[in-house]
């Protein structure tokens, strides 16, 4: 106690806690793909084809999607502190059970539970974040995060490489809980509780089932499309059953005394447009990120570690850039910077669809640091927009939306992209990795032009979109209800 009590008398303990935070963000995005290196590896051990283990990514992203908004709401009312050390440990919890898994379906089973866990992360962080700070440092406490994702799927790419290879692949669960500790020890320090005046009201149970419900057919429609087949029963039942939840969620909100989603947010202007950009923006990013290694690998001929190196500029630009972005949001206006951000990566992804032919990876590399760059100058204003406004008793569940976009727009755009890809292909060569003919290759890097050139179209719609968010004004005073920066006078 008398630790804490000096660690919160630090005249620097907001970026303290701020670390805190996103620490657990990084913890929550590097599952997400810690675990690619290592499917052969399990799929060989567990006795399962590939579309059956590829369920363990698709269950982690889809769960995760669709309890956004509930873990953001239950910050707002139950308290942030709370409920982000509760996510830590449901999600550390989870990857020891995966650790111990038995068969594919208790892997699948138990990464659900993780996921149930990683959803607490992200809405926390940036609720603290608005919380912690006034408008002018805002910006950059979002950037830092924003740098922090960027690390996350590098470091998760490369940790997996080094533990699959040494220690096998139940090793890469472990990675999360050593790391959890940390996470846990910093949240008992430096965090404070954080429940928000006005938010002691009843949790929405039948909106949440609604939201949950719809988010994970959709989800789980648009993620698996492409084994199902976009025209099969499976798809087809999956979109429409989650379009009719959330048309009954919109419904049962609009009536609703204590609603988990107050449909008034997303008819504002600053949430509506962050959100539309978000979308775009990561089915170009999502896309690319998903088709890029497929080109490295068997067009180039890159091996796993020649394969990390060389997207290493995308998350490396959001490392260096994204904070450097949040310190001129307010300088430059954060419609302008975002917009300026979209446009440079749509000539980035332009630049990787012209080199894609080429099948040399020095032609291509200037289009892949424009394409990270501009996302990394785009991600703080995007996110400072959306909650600018927001009244801190919605300010976990404002927090979630731009990630839930961020989901719905990956999944949409891996599926769009991947589409286009494999539309130039002949049957079983996205199989034949390391193996193709020049002809081969050629359609490969024909069919990665044609889907990047959708991912440009992408970016230039959140472009548009950027354009239209409102102008922040760091001096204007905020808006009643919203969230204002913690002070002293805060209870820890």
């Amino acid at each position: 106690m008398a630790v804490r009590a000096r660690l919160l008398a630090h005249p620097r303990w907001r970026w303290m806690a701020l670390m805190v935070v996103a620490s657990g963000m990084m913890l929550s995005v590097v599952n997400v793909s810690i675990v690619n290196i290592a499917l052969p590896a399990m799929a060989a051990d567990l006795g399962v084809d590939v579309p059956a283990i590829s369920w363990v990514v698709t269950a982690f992203l889809v769960t995760q999607a669709t309890l956004l908004a509930l873990a953001g709401r239950a910050g707002d009312l139950y308290g942030r502190r709370r409920i982000f050390v509760l996510g830590v440990i449901v999600l550390c919890a989870g990857s020891i059970l995966c650790a111990l898994a038995w068969n594919a379906p208790s892997l699948v089973a138990f990464r659900i539970l993780q996921a149930v866990g990683a959803c607490a992360m992200a809405p926390t962080a940036y609720a603290y974040a608005a919380e912690l700070f006034g408008p002018r440092e805002r910006g950059v406490a979002l950037g830092v995060m924003g740098g922090v994702l960027g690390l996350a799927p590098v470091l998760s790419l490369n940790i997996a490489g080094v533990l699959v290879g040494t220690l096998g692949w139940r090793s890469v669960f472990w990675f999360s809980p050593v790391m959890g500790v940390f996470v846990l020890a910093g949240a008992a320090l430096v965090l404070v509780e954080v429940r928000p005046a006005g938010a002691d009201r009843d949790f929405d149970l039948p909106g949440a089932g609604l939201a949950a419900g719809g988010l994970f057919c959709i989800l789980a429609a648009l993620s698996r499309g492409e084994a199902w087949g976009w025209a099969s029963p499976a798809t087809l039942g999956a979109a429409a059953l989650g379009v009719a939840l959330l048309a009954l969620f919109t419904r049962h909100e609009a009536r609703a005394a204590s609603p988990m989603i107050d449909l008034a947010l997303l008819r504002r202007r600053s949430l509506a447009t962050a959100n539309l950009a978000a979308m775009a923006s990561s089915a170009a990013l999502f896309g690319v990120l998903i088709l890029l290694p497929f080109y490295l690998t068997a067009v180039l001929g890159f091996d796993p570690v020649l394969l990390a190196l060389a997207i290493t500029p995308i998350a490396g630009s959001f490392m260096v850039v994204a904070p450097l972005a949040g310190r001129v949001i307010h300088r430059v206006g954060s419609d302008r910077l975002a917009a300026a951000g979209f446009l440079v990566s749509a000539v980035g992804a332009a630049w990787m669809a012209i080199a894609a032919t080429a099948q040399d990876y020095t032609a291509l590399l200037p289009g892949i640091v424009a394409f990270g760059v501009g996302l990394a100058i785009s991600t703080s204003p995007i996110t400072l927009t959306a909650i600018h406004d927001v009244p801190a008793g919605r300010l976990g569940v404002a927090s979630a939306l731009p990630n839930i976009s961020r989901y719905i727009g990956g999944a949409l755009g891996g599926a769009l992209l991947g589409a286009v890809l494999h539309a130039h292909l002949t049957t079983g060569l996205d199989r034949a990795l390391g193996q193709l003919s020049p002809g081969g290759r050629d359609l490969v890097a024909e069919g990665f032009r044609s889907a990047v050139l959708l991912a440009v179209a992408f970016l230039l719609l959140a472009a548009v979109a950027a354009a239209r968010m409102p102008r922040l004004d760091p001096d204007e005073a905020p808006p009643a209800g919203a969230a204002a920066p913690l002070d002293a006078a805060v209870p820890r």
